[in-house]
């Protein structure tokens, strides 16, 4: 039984390694609760209490400047302007 709860608590302890099933993060969940001699109605358990899979990381800032300037440098191009070359300043 003790195997079980070690389990359990791991799950619970670190919910983001077990994000691809929310199911296993409930049964671990319930089986602390079980161990404690507590009830446990999984229809309570809202969305608040998971925890939403991470935002992918923002790409550097240099990349994101580069992509932006050019962006708009293609835009200006096809709007008529004529601009100094990207590399005058």
């Amino acid at each position: 039984m003790s195997d079980i709860t070690q389990t359990a608590r791991q799950i619970v302890s670190a919910p983001h390694d077990y994000l691809h099933d929310t199911t296993l993060f409930a049964a671990a969940w319930a089986t602390m609760k079980a161990a404690r001699g507590q009830g446990f109605d999984p229809q309570r358990l809202r969305p608040q209490h998971l925890i939403g899979r991470p935002t992918p990381a923002p790409e550097p800032l240099d990349q994101t400047l580069t992509r932006v300037g050019e962006t708009v440098r293609s835009y200006a191009a096809k709007q008529g302007y004529r601009l100094p070359h990207r590399r005058a300043a």
